[in-house]
């Protein structure tokens, strides 16, 4: 191959990453080890439902560090919380539970999936208090898709707040932190409140590396063999 048509499969080359890269998702997770395992998402309406996750901490010195997170693959919905998030002189029960969507829908899109309400109460009591963090939770909800990539919104009673979300990766599932507990649920712009059958996590982007990897080979084919053919015979 000479100079002149080496530069021709380096431009092809750089023109197909550039392709990919614009096409890929806005936010799009990097490259993890191992296989993203993506069920079906469950809504409150499927039979059956999708269901809620509790765990009950002990009175202790301190509250631990700690996850309750919801039984699917991915889950649904999860809390993450730091060593010392909630007063741990009593017992403490943080719960996750999907909810009915209010009546009220949030200015910047349409709910996707689920409303989900995080809370945590004293359950020392008869009285099932509710308490609130000392510090910061991290929550973490699957959307529908990822493109447009959704945000988080906290419903507070009368109206939805959209919240900085990142992308946390496997399954179209996104991250916000936030020092309130509540009713939370993910939001896209021009979205839509149906799930789909399955969950793929928008843009087949796999499928366009794949046709632009075909399309590179067959072009370096053709190049060898017009280069054979104008090739003086020894």
């Amino acid at each position: 191959m000479n100079v002149r048509r080496g530069w021709v499969v380096i431009l092809v080359s750089l023109m197909a990453l550039t392709v990919v890269w614009r096409f890929l998702p806005e936010g799009s997770p990097p490259i993890y080890d191992g296989q993203c395992i993506a069920n079906p998402y469950i809504t409150l309406s499927d039979s059956p439902p999708a269901k809620p996750a509790s765990m009950l901490f002990k009175a202790a010195k301190t509250f631990p560090a700690a996850q309750v997170l919801t039984s699917e693959t991915p889950p649904q919905a999860q809390i993450l919380m730091e060593a010392g998030t909630f007063d741990n002189t009593t017992d403490v029960t943080v719960t996750i539970t999907p909810v009915a969507a209010p009546a009220v829908k949030p200015a910047n899109g349409k709910i996707q999936g689920n409303v989900y309400n995080f809370s945590a109460v004293n359950a020392s009591g008869t009285e099932l208090e509710p308490v609130s963090p000392a510090l910061a939770v991290f929550i973490i909800l699957r959307g529908l898709t990822s493109v447009p990539a959704p945000t988080i919104d906290r419903f507070n009673g009368t109206s939805w707040t959209p919240i900085n979300t990142l992308n946390a990766g496997c399954g179209n599932t996104f991250e916000i932190t936030s020092a309130q507990m509540g009713e939370f649920a993910t939001v896209a712009a021009g979205g839509s409140n149906t799930t789909p059958a399955s969950s793929g996590g928008g843009i087949p982007a796999v499928a366009i590396i794949g046709a632009l990897a075909v399309l590179l080979i067959i072009a370096v084919a053709v190049l060898f063999t017009l280069d054979r053919r104008r090739s003086p015979s020894p």
